[in-house]
C-alpha cells in the first residue's frame, strides 16, 4: 500500500507536539483539506437553512476536475457534477457529498470555478428581445439566475384533507432512489417522472414514514383539488439555479437571460500572462 505524506499545516500545533501519532492521525482526518476555505451557505439558493450547523468546506477545481467538466455532455453531466463535488466539497470525516441538496449542486459548479479561476469572467453575446440591440456581456458569479429559499419551511404542512405532511428535500441521494425507482422491473406500473418529483418532497404522512415509491403512489391517489393544493405549496420551497445568465440591457434598460452553456472554454479560460 502506497503511504501518503503527513501534511500537518492544518493541525493545531500543541497536538503535532505532543508527538502522540493517534492523535495526530484523529486531527488530520477532522481537518479541512489544505487550501480549501469554508463556504458562506447562506449564498447557497437552500441558504444553508436545510443543513446542519457544521461547516462545509470547499477547494479549487482539479486538473482532473477541470478536463471533466470541459468534456461534459447530456448523458454523463449527473455522473460529472456528483464526481467533482465528491471531490470539492468537505464537511467533516463522517461527511457523506449525497447529502448535498439537489438544488445546490448547479450552483456549487458554478461557485468552485468562480472559485478556482477568481470568479473570471466569460463572455457571453445576446440580443436584447425589448430593443434588439446586440452586445456583448461579461458574466460572473453574480449575474447567475438565483431562486432562493427564502420561505422558512415549517415542521408540517396540513392539507384540505386533513392530512399533515412532513416535508423533506431532495439530495443527491435521493436522486440515486429515484433513478434505482425508475428502473425497478417490478413495479408494473409506468413512473410519470413529475408527479415522482412532487413524491421526493413527502418524508411522512400523519406521522407515518413513507418509501418513495409510497409516496409516490400517495400522490398519485390524491384527488384533484388536494393534488393541487399540494403542489402549489411546494412551488413556495422550491429552490434552484436556472442555468441562465442576467443583465441589464445597456440601451433600453430591460433585463436580460442569456443561457449559461457548459462548454470546454468555461472550465478551460484562457489565462492572459
Amino acid at each position: 500500500m502506497k503511504s501518503e505524506k503527513l501534511d500537518l499545516n492544518n493541525i493545531n500545533p500543541e497536538t503535532v507536539n505532543s508527538g502522540n501519532l493517534g492523535d495526530i492521525v484523529a486531527a488530520m482526518r477532522n481537518a479541512p483539506p489544505k487550501g480549501s476555505i469554508m463556504l458562506d451557505k447562506t449564498l447557497l439558493p437552500s441558504r444553508g437553512k436545510l443543513y446542519p450547523d457544521t461547516p462545509l468546506y470547499v477547494k479549487k477545481l482539479t486538473p482532473l476536475n477541470v478536463k471533466n467538466l470541459a468534456v461534459i455532455t447530456a448523458d454523463n453531466i449527473n455522473k460529472v457534477i456528483n464526481n467533482v463535488l465528491a471531490t470539492s466539497i468537505w464537511g467533516g470525516p463522517n461527511f457523506d457529498y449525497t447529502s448535498l441538496y439537489t438544488g445546490d449542486k448547479l450552483y456549487l459548479i458554478f461557485y468552485l470555478r468562480a472559485y478556482t479561476y477568481n470568479d473570471m469572467p466569460f463572455r457571453l453575446r445576446g440580443e436584447c428581445t425589448e430593443c434588439g440591440n446586440i452586445c456583448n456581456y461579461d458574466f460572473t458569479l453574480s449575474n447567475l439566475d438565483i431562486q432562493y429559499l427564502d420561505e422558512d419551511v415549517p415542521e408540517y404542512i396540513e392539507l384540505g384533507n386533513g392530512d399533515k405532511i412532513k416535508l423533506v428535500f431532495s439530495t443527491i441521494a435521493t436522486e440515486n432512489a429515484v433513478n434505482q425507482l425508475k428502473n425497478r422491473q417490478d413495479i408494473s406500473i409506468e413512473i410519470n417522472p413529475e408527479l415522482l418529483e412532487l413524491a421526493t418532497y413527502i418524508k411522512s404522512v400523519n406521522d407515518v414514514n413513507l418509501t418513495l415509491f409510497k409516496a409516490y403512489e400517495y400522490i398519485t391517489e390524491l384527488d384533484a383539488m388536494t393534488f393541487s393544493e399540494f403542489a402549489n405549496i411546494i412551488s413556495k420551497y422550491l429552490f434552484c439555479v436556472r442555468p441562465e445568465a442576467k443583465f441589464k440591457c445597456p440601451k433600453c434598460g430591460e433585463d436580460i437571460y442569456l443561457p449559461m452553456p457548459f462548454v470546454s472554454n468555461f472550465f478551460l479560460p484562457v489565462i492572459k500572462k
